[in-house]
């Protein structure tokens, strides 16, 4: 609250503004596989559809999407930030926005631009059983489940790119 209290720009810009030459893909597709849980990774799948469904998500599960949507589409954070404003029961902009600028890397105490989460590390430490992922995604593991929007290694790699060359202006 003191971030936005002290540097209300925050609101639609980065808190660092060295990150505002970020060079975001803003993919409106993907985007919307996001939205709707269908990206093909499911414990972002999972998210996703319990945020629609329910209108919460845990905390971990908040940071492996909106690290997804960041990092592995570059669609800008604000874009998710205004997706979970419009959806978390338990909204409350401070918090909402600094997770997301935390999630993007430009935020005050971010995650470093570099720390791209793996879904599938993601997924094997927090939901080994699948229970949670199984719970909100009935075709996980069957063929009406969608094949993954954009492979880890590539999407990181080019993260990786996005980010040293917007920094670089």
């Amino acid at each position: 609250m003191q971030i936005l209290f002290h540097y209300p720009k925050v609101v639609t810009e980065s808190f660092k503004k060295k990150y505002d030459d970020i060079e975001w893909r803003n993919n409106e597709k993907e985007f919307e596989l996001w939205c709707s849980g269908e990206t093909g990774y499911p414990i972002v799948d999972a998210g996703m559809r319990q945020l629609n469904e329910t209108g919460f998500m845990h905390n971990r599960v908040r940071m492996i999407c909106a690290s997804f949507l960041c990092k592995h589409l570059l669609i800008d954070w604000r874009w998710g930030e205004a997706y979970f404003a419009g959806k978390l029961l338990d909204y409350e902009l401070s918090s909402n926005n600094g997770n997301w600028q935390w999630a993007a890397g430009t935020g005050c105490d971010a995650a470093p631009y570099f720390r791209v989460f793996n879904p599938y590390i993601q997924q094997k430490k927090f939901d080994p059983g699948h229970i949670y992922i199984k719970r909100w995604v009935p075709e996980y593991g069957k063929s009406a489940y969608p094949e993954p929007v954009v492979e880890h290694a590539f999407a990181r790699d080019r993260a990786l790119a996005a980010y040293k060359n917007g920094l670089k202006k």
